[in-house]
């Protein structure tokens, strides 16, 4: 039987192109991410939108406050404005299911750049290990927010760098034109910038002492260039400061994603941690000293605020690619530039973009009803009187998103560089119970009602004073309205 073929190895390395490998990546990210439930329990989701909605509106950026009523005119550095004209955008075409469909395009493009890049230094088996690793990082913070939005952005920089290290040259300036967006879309620009710092000064340790002026030269110019095109805000280069003086807020301890990582439960971040430790007791690889210090920083930033995980990961993943990648490979020999023919990957292409499609027809076609969560009250919402819609309410630091998407002007909401310290640390002091600060700011706000927790101290509180009554409650808010004083005194 001349054309009997062998039987195929279960063994046998798994030869996909890296197009085609890119392509399927980028198809599962997409598909996971239209169908998660979890996509819009952020409830600063809604003021996100509703500043794009202003923005389009007004056709200007808000230079300050003109949603709550505490702060009413305040001074507001809007930095994620361009993210928040694309949530309203697709908000707008397709509701919820057009937001999903946004963040699920987002993912979809770093799951190919990064698998791209994965597929260059490891084979198919671990590159998909590794990109499971991704996604277990990322789900923590898979909402639809601004920050989702940017990270295929934040991969693109990174490799681009990466690539002007392997040629030893400097990344070409049309790469720095990225931070036009970045710097407008999000904060973590600055990151981005750093980054610059960290493998300009690796070319320049690693290069000749003839040539370290022309790296010195040669990186300088494209880091001048970028932070340049990082002023090109509405804030021109105060803009460039305000990422420090957020990092710098002393409420930012009293927000979930700002505090250190918690290891009391078991957690995705923690199986990473667990599983890249015993790759590298097993497998032990070599690590450039300036990456490796890059990757301790990342670290540290992760385990001091959580929200810096998906840095990490992201990040880490592309640059230890290589290292990872050759200790891999005694296991794993799929590594291969041969191609499959044209003809395959355009119909695998074809096929890709066609389930694409109606999955995304699918997701618009059947309407996403959002629910509750422990930011969203949605049901108490509903059951608000009318009036008390006018009136001035002392609201959940949580809630103040659903409030201001429901057109209610909040005490407080998701802007605490804009609310500052002083004002935040104040409302957390009252929220954790703290009677005379609450006396204090009802003698100078007078509020009409309150939502909060079921479990909030404050509730307790109002509970037992004559001059409130509970008028609202299910496991997700606690609706207090003001008695008036004729009949509190009675």
């Amino acid at each position: 039987m001349p054309n009997a073929q062998l039987p195929i190895s279960p063994n046998a390395p798994i030869s996909i192109p890296y197009s085609t490998f890119a392509l399927l990546s980028a198809f599962a990210a997409f598909a996971f991410t239209i169908i998660v439930p979890t996509m819009l329990r952020d409830g600063d989701t809604g003021w996100h939108l509703v500043a794009g909605a202003w923005i389009v509106a007004h056709a200007a950026v808000p230079t300050t406050d003109p949603f709550s009523f505490s702060v009413a005119g305040r001074p507001w550095i809007a930095h994620e404005w361009l993210s928040e004209v694309a949530m309203y955008a697709s908000y707008r075409a397709g509701g919820w299911s057009g937001l999903i469909v946004l963040v699920g395009i987002a993912m979809a493009t770093l799951f190919a750049l990064v698998a791209a890049e994965l597929r260059r230094w490891m084979g198919a088996r671990a590159s998909i290990v590794a990109l499971l690793l991704l996604a277990t990082g990322l789900i923590p913070s898979l909402v639809a927010r601004p920050h989702m939005l940017v990270l295929p952005i934040l991969a693109g920089w990174t490799i681009a760098l990466l690539r002007a290290r392997e040629q030893d040259r400097a990344p070409p300036l049309w790469v720095a034109a990225a931070m036009l967006i970045w710097a407008n879309a999000h904060g973590s620009y600055v990151f981005g910038l750093a980054l610059v710092g960290v493998f300009a000064l690796e070319a320049l340790l690693t290069a000749k002492p003839s040539d370290r002026l022309t790296v010195i030269q040669r990186w300088a110019l494209f880091g001048i260039v970028a932070t340049i095109a990082a002023a090109v805000t509405p804030w021109g280069v105060h803009g460039l400061t305000f990422p420090f003086y957020l990092n710098d807020l002393k409420a930012l301890g009293q927000i979930n994603e700002w505090q250190p990582s918690n290891f009391t439960t078991f957690s995705g971040f923690e199986a990473i941690l667990l599983l890249s430790l015993a790759f590298l007791l097993a497998r032990p690889i070599r690590i450039p000293p300036i990456r490796l210090l890059l990757v301790l920083g990342m670290l540290h930033m992760t385990l001091q605020h959580t929200r810096h995980e998906i840095i990490l990961v992201t990040v880490g993943l592309l640059v230890l690619a290589k290292p990872l990648g050759r200790a891999w490979r005694s296991r794993d020999t799929s590594v291969s530039k041969r191609f499959t023919p044209s003809p395959d990957r355009l119909t695998i292409a074809v096929l890709i973009s066609i389930l694409a499609i109606g999955l995304t027809a699918y997701r618009v076609a059947v309407p996403v009803v959002r629910a509750e969560t422990k930011g969203i009250p949605i049901t108490a919402l509903a059951h608000l009187p009318a009036p008390l819609r006018h009136q001035r309410v002392f609201n959940e630091y949580g809630f103040g998103g659903s409030l201001i998407l429901a057109g209610i002007r909040p005490y407080i909401d998701g802007r605490t560089d804009m609310y500052g310290d002083a004002f935040t640390l104040d409302y957390f002091a009252i929220a954790r119970g703290d009677a005379d600060r609450w006396r204090a700011a009802n003698a100078k706000w007078h509020f009409g009602w309150t939502i909060l927790p079921p479990r909030s101290p404050l509730v307790s509180l109002l509970d037992h004073d004559p001059a409130w009554r509970r008028i609202y409650a299910d496991d997700t808010a606690v609706i207090h309205q003001a008695v008036p004083r004729n009949r509190a005194n009675r």
